[in-house]
């Protein structure tokens, strides 16, 4: 079945806000076996919002609308919609009680626009908003079926998982694919693909996509087959060749974060972490607090920017900070020394370096980044040059971090 998803407001094309309903349509959706075809954001404009669902209902047997529902004088989508169809809009009875009885709950009267969120296309079945009053609905023509939802994503949503999933899943959807996701950090994307491109192609019935983002690349092995069962065994044939091609850069076979694998791996290990940050600000700290559980493996941090503090809490010594700088490798491995024995861990994670936009120098540029891991096996560190903003470096830079930690605990040594 093929979909087509139309996102309608003004606001979603001048910058002033964020389209969050493609992605959760597509989200629900492409699990069923559908596929999703294209998704078009347009302005509030009668004419265009007709137009292109003209277009769409060519191309789609069903088209999903977001938007343009309410009460007031730019909500143009329900008489769109009509005007295509050629449907006049009626009273809806029910609708009107369900609309009275919204604004009567919030101890309000009705105000007089509410009787035009009851007026529905001729033939159209609505579709129930338990948070908002504007009702979704879904019209049948003979090219296809059209649904008219909130532009609210927190309306949208439960409209879409209640009743267009159960809808089309009563369609007799039937999935014929399954989907593995190699996490890969350490690799840009073009290394990626220069190591699995020769063993994807000679892969029959799967498809391979890349997504690079801050903290590394991600490959989506997609494999096919007459039931769920062949292609969920093409998948993870094909997961296992490529990761074969990938490793150690591989942490993940799955959705988890790099820090999810670490808290597995400390809480396997039997281990406990501290950190010490500089230019990431408490982030590392956040990225590792934020796995549930992980109170039993954290044992705490300091955010130490000023030397003072990296010699008065980490035991960093003032020798090593004038020799070789507050951003080296030198003061990296100190600080996860300081961070291990003063928070009584198994392991000390430490991260120095600038992240911009000023602070640079020839000799140490912006993105100039140092990690460092201290265990019972030793100390390791390693030098970085991350490029992009300030955010972009210091995710970067925390992504870093938690890799040497994942490679520590799993003993893969130095890679080159």
């Amino acid at each position: 079945m093929t979909i087509e998803i139309v996102i309608i407001g003004s606001e979603l094309l001048d910058g002033t806000a964020a389209d969050r309903n493609t992605m959760h349509i597509a989200s629900r959706l492409t699990p069923l076996g559908a596929r999703v075809i294209r998704s078009t954001s347009i302005p509030d404009d009668g004419s265009e919002i007709e137009a292109t669902l003209d277009r769409a209902l060519d191309r789609a047997e069903v088209v999903i609308v977001t938007g343009g529902l309410g009460p007031t004088s730019d909500d143009r989508t329900k008489q769109a919609a009509a005007r295509l169809m050629g449907l006049g809009l009626v009273l809806d009875d029910a609708v009107l009680a369900s609309v009275r009885s919204r604004f009567e709950a919030r101890g309000q009267p009705m105000p007089e626009s509410g009787v035009s969120q009851a007026m529905i296309p001729e033939g159209a079945r609505a579709i129930e908003n338990r948070v908002g009053t504007a009702p979704g609905l879904m019209v049948s023509e003979s090219r296809g079926t059209l649904f008219l939802l909130p532009g609210v994503p927190s309306e949208a949503a439960p409209m879409v998982d209640g009743y267009v999933v159960p809808f089309l899943e009563g369609k007799g959807l039937r999935r014929t694919w399954e989907e593995r996701v190699l996490r890969t950090t350490g690799l840009c994307e073009s290394e990626v693909a220069e190591r699995v491109d020769a063993t994807a192609k000679r892969l029959a019935r799967v498809d391979i996509g890349y997504r690079a983002w801050a903290g590394g690349v991600d490959v989506r092995i997609q494999g096919r087959g007459a039931t769920l069962k062949e292609a969920s065994r093409t998948a993870d044939k094909a997961a296992d060749k490529l990761a074969g091609k990938l490793e150690p850069y591989v942490y993940a076979r799955g959705g988890e974060s790099l820090e999810e694998i670490v808290g597995y791996l400390l809480t396997m290990n039997g281990k406990t972490v501290a950190f010490a940050e500089s230019c990431t600000g408490g982030r590392l700290g956040w990225r590792l607090t934020r796995v549930p559980g992980s109170s039993d493996y954290v044992r705490g941090g300091v955010v130490a920017y000023s030397d003072d503090l990296k010699k008065r809490l980490l035991g960093v010594r003032a020798p090593t900070l004038r020799r070789f700088g507050a951003v080296s490798l030198e003061v990296a491995e100190e600080m996860a020394n300081g961070a291990r024995e003063r928070g009584r861990a198994d392991c000390g994670v430490s991260i120095t370096g600038i992240a911009g936009p000023g602070g640079g120098t020839e000799d140490k540029p912006v993105g100039l980044v140092y990690v460092a891991v201290a265990s019972d096996s030793g100390n390791r560190s390693s030098r970085h040059r991350f490029a992009g903003g300030r955010d972009a470096v210091r995710a970067q830079a925390t992504q870093a971090a938690l890799e040497l930690l994942r490679r520590v605990l799993l003993g893969i040594g130095e890679t080159h």
